[in-house]
């Protein structure tokens, strides 16, 4: 085929396809000009998901009626001037890329006014210039964008769910709100708005305005300044995680980024803190000279390079092991912390008249009654069965063939059988074992519900009192009992009786999950996160008792192999393996 100059129309819906991949990405390009035209006041508004409308209206520098043609020509930019300039870039776009990309795959009016001038109005459609008039309007601008995609059907079939791609406006819109504390920043979603932050600087209030009181009050404030460094933000303890990075929030230079540097430095902080699937909850702000950084890397401006790596990810992660190390965080479980040390005999000698301690239970793995003192004379440790141990051990006779060795690193249970060596996890062990009694205590029926003596009240963002709203039936089916206090506040009177201590952390969770839950089993996975909130935890030191439980009950234990999230709950290594090893 011969080779020939694309048609401009081309062009732009090629540029279109890289910057614009879906509503959100509209919202984040006006959303950047309206901050790079320093406003004080920024509302966002869509419909249809964004693709019906998006809406963004700003009180900013606007636009004058002779800038505004040039504004939709393909790099055309007031953001830089030469090549230099793209090493100390300060503001949120620069490649004048965003309003011709979307002005080609769209409809858009523009209505702007610049101090001391006639306000206009600006209709384009598919990249053409259709209207462009003086008239009345604020200061400021105000960009509607209506049927997006209309002429590029094709990539409405890549899009997700209407609530899908609403939510990712919604979250998007909030990295920005929080990188800007400065900004009063509103979003609405069907002309109700679900947040709009105070705008006075403060991070603080801007978390509470966005996801209420409660989830602010475990956070911790960090601060630490450098010669070219600046951290600040909060953090969590390691009491309060999420299962994925959706609230890591982090900001260079008030611009939200992706890094994976930052996300290593985050995980290096927190190790040995968390379990191995747990993330912490961060917003953070990382100031350095503009020459330091290049955001020039991506077409969204999503990912930046630094120059000197090893100095912020030494500082991030210095700056999280100092400040959790002052307060003494620890993992939080439910059994106590004064055990013999990590790794010890199942079976040891005792001198004549030593005392067994009575020994606490593991949660939902025995009834509520405690075992009773034992007696040793000496000789080999005994701790008798008690019925439900016989019952188990009657019900699993391949149990009986496993001696138990001890613990590892107060994580992993050491098995020996015939001639194999196994290493059980017992976070993850334990996590299947009440998984699998929560599915058959939750199975065709409601789960039993713990009415509280003294109801919880919670401030929630107003998303999440949406999403309550909406889902009460399966809610209910879960055990929970939630009245509305307030427009956006709840108390809760009932919980699942088997989530006791951990309501808030729990209801949380299921909160993202009814955020992104198209697709799921919305109960199913509710039972997963209760089951991994009540398992041991790892790090956490067992008696010889308690690992005996776990490793009856498991074998007992339909799909034993693997915990709820598909990680293998135990290895084994036969002899002839570690022979082979050791070259014998």
């Amino acid at each position: 085929m011969a080779i020939k100059l694309l048609d401009d129309n081309v062009i732009n819906k090629i540029a279109a396809g890289e910057v614009i991949e879906r509503p959100a990405s509209v919202v984040k390009e006006l959303l950047e000009n309206a901050i790079d035209a320093a406003s004080r006041n920024i509302a966002v508004k869509i419909s249809g998901a964004g693709l019906d409308s998006i809406e963004v209206a700003d009180d900013g520098e606007g636009i004058s009626m002779e800038e505004l043609p040039l504004a939709f020509l393909r790099h055309a930019t007031s953001k830089i001037e030469n090549e230099g300039d793209l090493l100390r870039i300060m503001s949120m776009g620069f490649r004048g890329e965003a309003l011709p990309s979307i002005a080609s795959v769209a409809r858009m009016d523009i209505y702007s006014k610049k101090e001391k001038q006639d306000g206009i109005h600006c209709f384009i459609e598919g990249g053409k210039i259709l209207d462009l008039e003086y008239f009345p309007c604020p200061e400021g601008s105000k960009i509607i964008v209506s049927d997006l995609f209309f002429n590029t059907p094709a990539r409405k079939k890549f899009l997700r769910s209407p609530a899908t791609e609403g939510n990712n406006a919604y979250e998007l819109v909030i990295k920005y709100a929080l990188a800007r504390p400065d900004i009063a920043i509103s979003f609405s979603n069907e002309k109700r708005q679900l947040f709009r932050t105070p705008g006075n600087g403060s991070l603080n209030d801007a978390v509470i305005a966005i996801f209420g009181r409660d989830f602010l009050e475990p956070l911790i404030p960090v601060k630490w300044e450098g010669l070219s460094l600046g951290i600040s933000g909060l953090i969590s303890p390691p009491g309060v995680a999420r299962m994925n990075r959706k609230r890591q929030l982090i900001f260079v230079n008030q611009r939200p980024v992706r890094s994976p540097l930052l996300y290593r430095a985050l995980d290096e902080g927190y190790r040995g803190l968390l379990l191995a699937r747990e993330q912490p909850l961060v917003i953070l702000q990382i100031s350095l000279a503009p020459d330091s950084i290049d955001v020039n890397v991506h077409p969204q401006k999503s990912e930046v390079r630094f120059r000197d790596e090893q100095s912020i990810f030494r500082s991030l992660r210095g700056l999280l092991r100092d400040t959790l190390n002052a307060g003494d965080y620890r993992l939080q479980d439910s059994l106590p912390q004064n055990r013999p040390p990590s790794f010890y005999p199942a079976a040891g000698r005792k001198t004549a008249g030593q005392k067994v301690e009575e020994q606490p239970v593991i949660p939902f793995m025995h009834d509520s009654k405690a075992y009773k003192r034992v007696e040793e004379t000496g000789g080999e440790a005994w701790l008798p069965l008690s019925p439900e141990e016989q019952a188990l051990s009657s019900r699993s006779p391949a149990y009986d063939e496993f001696k138990i060795l001890g613990q590892l690193w107060d994580s992993y249970i050491l098995l020996e059988k015939e001639q194999t060596f196994y290493i059980v996890d017992q976070h993850a062990a334990h996590e299947r074992i009440i998984y699998s009694r929560l599915q058959q205590f939750y199975a065709g029926s409601r789960g039993e519900m713990q009415m509280l003596a003294f109801p919880l009240l919670m401030d929630l963002s107003l998303r999440d009192m949406e999403l309550l709203e909406k889902n009460q039936e399966i809610l209910g089916e879960l055990g929970f009992d939630l009245q509305q206090a307030g427009p956006r506040s709840i108390f809760l009177r009932g919980t699942p009786a088997l989530i006791a201590g951990q309501e808030r952390e729990v209801l949380f969770e299921i909160l993202e999950l009814l955020a992104g839950g198209q697709g799921i089993n919305l109960k199913n996975e509710a039972i997963i996160k209760m089951a991994c909130k009540k398992a041991v935890k790892a790090g956490t030191r067992l008696d010889y008792r308690e690992m005996r439980k776990i490793i009856q009950e498991l074998f007992v234990t339909d799909d034993y192999k693997n915990c709820p999230h598909g990680r293998p709950t135990i290895i084994a290594w036969k002899q002839a393996d570690l022979e082979r090893m050791f070259k014998r």
